[in-house]
């Protein structure tokens, strides 16, 4: 192809390899078209496989010419190619001829299915039918390949088959039956017969001159017609469809002729690259010259162009050389002022960038500031609330206080959320919830203000079991969002309605389903002309539905909605009420698995988002959740603001004994000295903050038991992970409950109270549900086994337990008391005593023997210890577990 495409210069030849694989090969066809070929030269790999695809090229107009092999189909402009059926029969004829006194034949064909293969096999059948002395003993696919072909020939002669021949259908696959035979078979000369003929060093004429084929059978696959036939149909010239290339056999008698023949051709070839090749260099050569030939001739033509436009304006000189430097001069002062300017607008810019960025970090900052003396705020109206007998309407008007305070709280954290979203830092953390449970929840957090209101509040669905995939906390900011604008708009005796659907999308893409959310009421409705504009941010409208306020609210919600994938739209009749449809999928294939999470459940303060569904506890409720007065805590509280410090002081320091701290630092050499039972941290504090002490404190084996409470404006996701990851064991978000933070130390110090009866009781070291932390778990473990190898000794040093284990006495001796409620040597003597019990249960020896291997200096001493622990004597347990 590549010599004859050298007489037709304007025909471009694309060349792809199918790799004799049919799905390749139909995947390349695919790709040509894309290129808007204008005619295709297809060689199938298979007959039927091929030919759909060659169909489908032929219906869409693009002209095909099929080469080499056959396909399944008469739809193709040209066939060019031998006749494979002849070439077999050849090759009947010459093995009868070598085979004159009979013989037995062992056939390789070529890949199963492919045209020339089944055709070259019915020819070489046909003739041998005529020769009943010869027969084919054997005929097997060997696919093309020399390592099937080897594959093939290694079976048979271990097989120990019987034949005088071997046809294979090309000249690769024969050349690997001779090479076999020729290692396993010196002895018996077998004739080899091939198919192709190629030209060239490994071609069939070059195997034939080596003896290492007896004959192979010409076969042409047209490659150069096929380029002469392509420049006819390309160019409207009328075209043979069947174009059939004759063969010839190629024996001994003409090798050597058809070698000299293919030899000069490649001579030939070789000579017309070369002067193909010196002409484009000669031609570059031309094209080169003539270009700087037009360019000299252009730049003679300016030069006298110039000279002569100097000769004419020589008397002129002068006034011109002023002009041309005072316009030098002008452009000059123009350069020089655009590079001011320049330099004016880069100042400007980044001036404006930083001051962006200053008022977004002071806007972030403020809000989380503002928590701060809001709970100040909060904490002691909750206090005068909850005084037994205030006069009515001054309770009224401490209630109405509180209640703006949450409101505030509620459009603080609001802009918190709106300014993540403007920063693309806003992320879901969905998780597979019911629909239907949460829809009832959010209707019953409504119901109070809806009695209060006289409005009708429903909620309808015909949906079993709705489970979809949604951030809880988020999704319920749209609903209470959706839900106050419906109150606040629909009138008395009004109507608001709840209603879950489910869709089926048209064109699923990676959901097929959705549920739909609708809250419709029977207010006011909106103006036609304000629908398209009510989710724009900051778009705000007298006498409108759009919540009073910011104006972000329903952008707000629209943007946590889009977050999920879903869609929100409103619909509304003025003077007749609004509906708004909230679309969210069904599934998870439309999330990314930073966005889904197994458990949703992190342990934080209840959520006060929405004043109007929380009141504050009465007095009795928050001092039943207060422990006996005479309890003997102590609590460590570190905050760097001196009012929240004082408040904190004040709240507990009836029940508690109290020591303070003004950063991380302070805290942590407050508790390395006094070991407080509980710490209550800020997190924001300078020198060191809470996350650092928290992370510090549960690292250090002298202090990781001592459970630690975070407070803090920082309501994010993160920072409640990061909280709880470096070890704190509860967080509670500014504004806070009075009542809650009590709870909180009360359940935290009870439960280490349990846990160290548990101890006491039972000497397990196994983590439970509300048990200790790891790095204890492992100094119990520790220390139990030090007490273990020395068991023997009756004088286990205190001093020696506290250096093994890396501690003071003292410390050793506090953070034994803390988790165990025992001493150092009420501890040791335990795990003897324990361990005493398997000597009881399991040895033989007496009650004398175990006491002193068990490290006790006498069996009297050990018998008193051990009635202490266990409400008998090692005799009775003895005899008693032996009885059972």
């Amino acid at each position: 192809m590549e010599i004859e495409l050298s007489f037709y210069p304007d025909i471009e030849l694309i060349i792809k390899d199918g790799r004799d694989n049919s799905s390749t090969q139909i995947k390349q066809i695919k790709e040509l078209i894309d290129q808007e070929i204008d005619l295709l030269i297809v060689s199938p790999n298979e007959s039927e496989p091929i030919a759909p695809i060659v169909e489908q090229v032929y219906n869409s107009g693009i002209p095909v010419i099929v080469i080499d092999r056959k396909v399944k189909t008469d739809k193709y402009t040209a066939f060019i190619g031998g006749d494979n059926y002849i070439i077999g029969v050849e090759a009947g004829n010459h093995a009868a001829r070598l085979l004159q006194n009979g013989g037995k034949i062992l056939e390789i064909r070529g890949l199963e299915g492919s045209s020339p293969s089944q055709e070259r096999h019915n020819g070489f059948a046909r003739v041998l039918n005529n020769f009943p002395d010869i027969t084919i003993v054997k005929s097997v696919s060997g696919d093309w390949k020399t390592n099937s072909a080897n594959k093939i020939i290694n079976e048979a002669i271990n097989d120990e088959l019987e034949f005088d021949l071997v046809f294979a259908h090309n000249d690769v696959m024969a050349r690997e039956v001779r090479k076999v035979t020729q290692q396993y078979r010196e002895t018996r000369h077998t004739y080899v017969l091939g198919v192709d003929g190629l030209p060239g060093t490994e071609g069939g004429i070059q195997m034939v001159l080596d003896n290492v084929l007896d004959a192979t059978f010409m076969y042409k696959t047209g490659g150069g017609l096929a380029i002469q036939i392509a420049n006819d149909i390309l160019n409207k010239r009328k075209v043979s469809k069947q174009n059939i290339i004759p063969t010839l056999t190629i024996d001994k008698n003409n090798a050597p002729m058809l070698k000299a023949q293919t030899d000069q051709i490649e001579l030939l070839h070789n000579k017309i690259e070369r002067q193909k090749l010196l002409l484009t260099i000669e031609t570059n050569r031309n094209k080169t010259k003539n270009l700087i030939l037009f360019f000299l001739i252009a730049v003679l033509t300016l030069t006298t162009a110039l000279i002569f436009m100097i000769y004419l304006n020589l008397n002129d000189k002068k006034k011109l050389n002023k002009i041309l430097v005072d316009k030098n001069e002008e452009i000059e002062k123009q350069n020089q002022l655009l590079k001011e300017q320049h330099e004016r607008l880069k100042k400007i810019d980044k001036e404006l960038e930083e001051a962006t960025q200053a008022k977004l970090t002071f806007f972030t900052n403020i809000s989380h500031e503002f928590k701060t003396p809001l709970t100040l705020i909060k904490g002691p109206l909750e206090s005068l609330i909850e005084e037994k007998m205030p006069p009515s309407d001054i309770k009224k008007n401490y209630q109405i206080m509180h209640r703006n305070t949450h409101r505030l709280l509620q459009m603080i954290n609001q802009l918190l959320d709106f300014r993540m979203i403007e920063n693309k830092k806003m992320r879901i953390k969905a998780s597979e919830n019911n629909l239907d449970d949460f829809l009832n929840d959010i209707c019953a957090s409504f119901q109070t203000l809806a009695d209060k209101k006289d409005i009708s509040l429903t909620y309808e669905s015909t949906i079993k079991y709705p489970v979809i995939w949604f951030d809880y906390e988020k999704i319920e900011k749209v609903m209470f969002n959706l839900l106050s604008n419906a109150f606040k708009f629909t009138p008395q005796k009004g109507r608001i309605k709840i209603i879950l659907r489910k869709h089926k999308i048209n064109n699923p893409g990676l959901f097929a389903e959705e549920f739909c959310i609708e809250v419709k009421d029977s207010g006011e409705g909106i103006p036609k002309e304000d629908l398209p504009k009510i989710f724009e941010r900051y778009y705000q409208k007298d006498e409108s539905r759009i919540v009073k306020g910011s104006g972000i609210g329903l952008n707000f919600s629209r943007e946590l909605v889009e977050l999920h994938r879903g869609r929100i739209k409103v619909e509304s009749t003025e003077g007749e009420g609004t509906s708004v449809f909230v679309w969210l999928p069904v599934g998870n294939l439309h999330l990314v698995e930073d966005e889904m999470i197994k458990n949703r459940n992190i342990e934080t303060s209840p959520n006060e988002d929405y004043p109007f569904l929380d009141e504050p506890q009465t007095a009795e409720a928050i001092d039943s959740l207060i422990p006996d007065k005479e309890a003997t805590f102590s609590i460590l509280i570190t905050e760097d603001m001196p009012d929240m410090l004082d408040y904190l002081r004040m709240m507990l320091k009836d029940r508690y004994k109290i020591y303070t701290a003004t950063n991380g630092k302070e805290g942590i050499e407050q508790v390395l000295e006094e070991e407080p039972d509980l710490i209550i941290s800020d997190i924001m504090m300078p020198k060191m903050d809470g996350f650092e002490m928290t992370r510090q404190l549960k690292s250090d084996t002298k202090t990781s038991h001592i459970p630690i409470i975070l407070l803090t404006a920082k309501t994010s996701i993160k920072n409640k992970i990061e909280g709880m990851e470096d070890g704190a064991d509860y967080f509670i978000e500014k504004p806070f409950s009075k009542a809650l933070l009590l709870s909180t130390i009360n359940n935290l110090l009870v439960s280490r109270k349990k846990l160290r009866e548990h101890y006491r009781e039972t000497l397990s070291f196994k983590e439970t549900e509300n048990g200790i932390n790891q790095l204890d778990q492992q100094f119990l473990k520790k220390l139990r086994h030090i007490i273990l190898e020395n068991i023997g000794h009756d004088d286990i040093n205190v001093d020696e337990l506290a250096s093994k284990l890396g501690l003071s006495r003292v410390h050793l001796y506090r953070k034994v008391k803390k988790i165990t409620d025992m001493s150092v040597s009420e501890f040791v003597i335990s795990i003897k005593l324990k361990k005493s019990l398997d000597y009881l249960r399991n040895s033989g020896k007496t009650i004398t023997e175990i006491a002193y291997e068990s490290g006790f200096s006498s069996q009297s001493y050990y018998t008193r210890c051990f009635k202490e622990q266990f409400k008998m004597s090692p005799s009775k347990y003895k005899k008693q577990y032996r009885s059972t």
